[in-house]
């Protein structure tokens, strides 16, 4: 259990050293073969998108008139995705492999 936890808080300030140090690129590759790597993501694909007059929302919906009632139909046209958005704080990704929290033992 010991050199678990030896290996994670190893992976940590070698990801975490890498962050600061400007000079050298991630290519750099440790004494075991791995890729030195953060564990933050600071962005992400957005699930939004814009129409033609610039609005931003995840859904868009015109009306449509069927015999005496009006309806309302979802538009798939013209829309274009928002791309990438920065998190407001850098997040954990989803595949770093430590525990954040532990269960306190019953």
């Amino acid at each position: 259990m010991g050199q678990t936890s030896s290996n994670v808080a190893r992976k940590v300030t070698k990801s975490v050293s890498s962050l600061f140090n400007s000079t050298s690129e991630q290519t750099e590759v440790d004494g075991v073969g791995r890729f030195a790597v953060t564990p933050y993501v600071f962005k992400r694909t957005s699930s939004m998108y814009f129409d033609e007059d610039g609005d931003l929302a995840h859904e868009f919906y015109i009306e449509v008139k069927d015999g005496h009632q009006y309806i309302m139909k979802r538009s798939t046209e013209n829309l274009t995705p928002q791309g990438e958005v920065e998190y407001s704080h850098p997040r954990f990704s989803v595949d770093f492999p430590t525990v954040i929290c532990r269960a306190p033992y019953s």
